[in-house]
């Protein structure tokens, strides 16, 4: 059976409209995903110029869309997440292994350089109290993943990027009790998908702020969406 293919005239120009339909996806993806400036500055921001970790654009948004004052933080690992993570807030605590990458960190209040594997992974231990989020985004991922399950409330939430590469620590996760979210897709910097996950607690309650996504429109109630009975 044959396609009919369709076109849009603009200007004179006849253009097909599967072109038509990519240029507004890229131009989304240079301006209002911020991915353009991310690559000219090599720094990962979002569309406000505003630094962003180098999750997944989909984890990002949903867990930029969470209000986490107050929440106790740890990350394994430091980076521009370190930034994003000081600015919400929060009681952050960070261990770092990479000299040159904690020598980055302007703020360094609660930051550990702690160099090797012993140090580095038992170095969550060092605090009383347990987490509401804990990030592996460093070395020694799978290693980690023990300490993270015995410091993490039974409402926090763990959060593990690059699970496509790190399958292990991903299917040792999923040993716990722990919820699994994965987000797949693409994030700034890079041109290829991946996936950060989300190992949720069952008792986890917090809410999205809002669920309009990066390039979204904000839309007018459909008339459908409330009680006909």
């Amino acid at each position: 059976k044959e396609i009919m293919s369709k076109s849009v005239n603009i200007s004179g120009s006849k253009l097909p409209i599967e072109e038509l339909h990519l240029s507004f996806l890229t131009n989304k993806l240079r301006t209002e995903y911020g991915f353009l400036e991310s690559s000219k500055r090599n720094i990962p921001v979002n569309d406000k110029n505003e630094v962003m970790p180098m999750y997944t654009y989909p984890c990002y948004e949903w867990l930029n869309s969470i209000d986490w004052t107050n929440s106790k933080v740890f990350e394994y690992g430091t980076g521009y997440s370190t930034i994003w993570w000081q600015n919400k807030n929060v009681d952050y605590h960070a261990v770092e292994d990479n000299k040159q990458w904690y020598d980055m960190i302007e703020d360094k209040t609660n930051i550990n350089y702690k160099p090797g594997l012993h140090k580095y992974i038992q170095s969550i231990y060092d605090y009383n109290y347990k987490f509401d989020v804990i990030v592996i985004d460093g070395v020694f991922r799978f290693d980690c993943i023990k300490p993270a399950l015995d410091k993490i409330k039974n409402d926090g939430i763990i959060i593990v990027d690059n699970t496509d590469w790190h399958r292990n620590s991903k299917e040792e996760l999923d040993k716990s009790d722990l919820i699994p979210i994965h987000f797949h897709g693409f994030k700034p910097l890079h041109v290829d998908s991946e996936t950060t996950s989300c190992y949720i607690n069952r008792k986890f309650n917090k809410k999205a702020k809002s669920i309009i996504p990066m390039a979204g429109t904000v839309r007018e109630q459909h008339e459908t969406d409330k009680s006909i009975i």
